[in-house]
């Protein structure tokens, strides 16, 4: 099959490339700079004359480009996008109802919301790990393992420009005091979303007055939900900060980020991390790795936790609806419900080796069994084709 696969360097493109590869495709791989998702001239002519040049059996983006659906319509293409990121706008475009769309999200009730503006050809797909790769890298690097060595490690953002509510013009501090004590409400609970049940119309209604987000108008999106996602955001920041230093005040905690560090305690940031060559090596060597989801993801299963199993790294999770569907509890992976029962399970896991290597052992082989890239593109392409 020959694919027109155009990355704008997100970090899964080296395990896209490679593993469609694997599986026998033809692929050409371009980028180009896109000023604008859902129309730019430029980009539009850089993709036609690519078009042109051969006979393409579809084209292939990780999140949706309404810019490529658009070409996908004209030129009567089939266009596969798989969604990695929530929220992901683009999805909100008009160009959804294009005929040509294959769209695969990672979260079930995403694909529900999308399904529900009469959309058609949207499909869940969890996301995936190059087995492959991580395992010769995790090979060829074991001389590296001890500078990776940690009791609980979590890998992700702190989300520092979280403030962008606390920051809108004219916003009183009723209006910052209701927000922070539904975030405080939310974050007592795992996998279910309170922040928009909690959040009466009438608040909401009063608080956008203050602020324009300036969506193009192809991009069919309520700005309560833009709001409502900053809030999630807003949400996580704190979330992680807090749980990180509740941890630290017991046991050693490294932090691999990009993000402002300045409220946590006794937490050991060593910054960035390349996801192909040292991220897999760091979840292999860490004795507790933790995934902590995004609040804007209410369902799906984040790449983080996959990569963590996928590198027989220990996984210590939130609740998530669909983690707890896909593996099993106390055997391949382990899930925690409060700050407290994380605690408690960190103390117990890192006093009992055997069952914790064992149940990263078991964590592992699922991954490779269900949730390899040679697994996902099987199901995607049997859909598509």
């Amino acid at each position: 099959m020959k694919i027109l696969y155009y990355t704008w360097n997100e970090t899964m493109a080296y395990d896209i490339e490679e593993t469609l590869d694997i599986e026998g495709h033809d692929v050409v791989k371009v980028s180009y700079p896109i000023s604008s998702y859902v129309a730019d001239k430029g980009f539009n002519d850089y993709i036609v004359r690519i078009l042109d040049k051969d006979n393409f059996d579809c084209i292939f983006t990780m999140n949706y480009i309404p810019a490529l659906a658009k070409i996908s319509f004209l030129r009567k293409i089939k266009y596969i996008a798989w969604i990695s990121d929530s929220p992901n706008y683009t999805t909100y475009s008009e160009m959804i109802h294009s005929p040509y769309n294959y769209i695969f999200h990672f979260d079930k009730k995403e694909v529900e919301n999308l399904r529900s503006t009469g959309a058609k050809n949207i499909f869940h797909m969890p996301l995936a790990v190059n087995t492959k790769r991580v395992t010769k890298q995790i090979e060829t690097s074991k001389t590296q393992k001890n500078k990776y060595k940690a009791d609980v490690s979590f890998l992700g953002s702190l989300y520092s420009d979280r403030d962008f509510f606390d920051k809108i013009t004219g916003i009183n501090d009723y209006q910052k005091g209701f927000v922070d004590a539904v975030i405080k409400a939310q974050l007592l609970f795992q996998g279910c979303d309170l922040i928009e049940e909690a959040l009466p119309k009438s608040f909401i209604e009063s608080v956008l007055k203050l602020v324009d987000f300036n969506m193009d108008s192809e991009i069919k999106l309520s700005d309560e939900k833009i709001l409502l996602d900053l809030i999630r955001k807003k949400a996580t920041s704190i979330e992680r900060i807090e749980l990180l230093n509740f941890i630290a005040k017991k046991y050693q905690v490294v932090l691999y980020t990009g993000s402002a560090d300045n409220m946590l305690y006794h937490v050991e940031n060593r910054g960035y991390l390349d996801y192909n060559t040292q991220m897999p090596v760091m979840f292999n060597s860490s004795k507790i790795n933790l995934n902590i989801t995004l609040r804007s993801i209410q369902s799906g299963i984040s790449l983080r936790a996959l990569d963590i199993m996928g590198a027989g790294g220990f996984l210590i999770s939130n609740w998530q609806p669909e983690l707890a569907e896909c593996f099993e509890e106390g055997k391949e992976v382990v899930m925690y419900y409060d700050r407290n029962d994380l605690m408690s399970k960190i103390e117990y896991y890192l006093q009992n080796e055997d069952e914790r290597m064992k149940i990263a052992e078991n964590g592992q082989k699922k991954i490779i069994e269900q949730f390899d890239y040679s697994c996902a593109w099987k199901k995607i392409f049997g859909v598509v084709f």
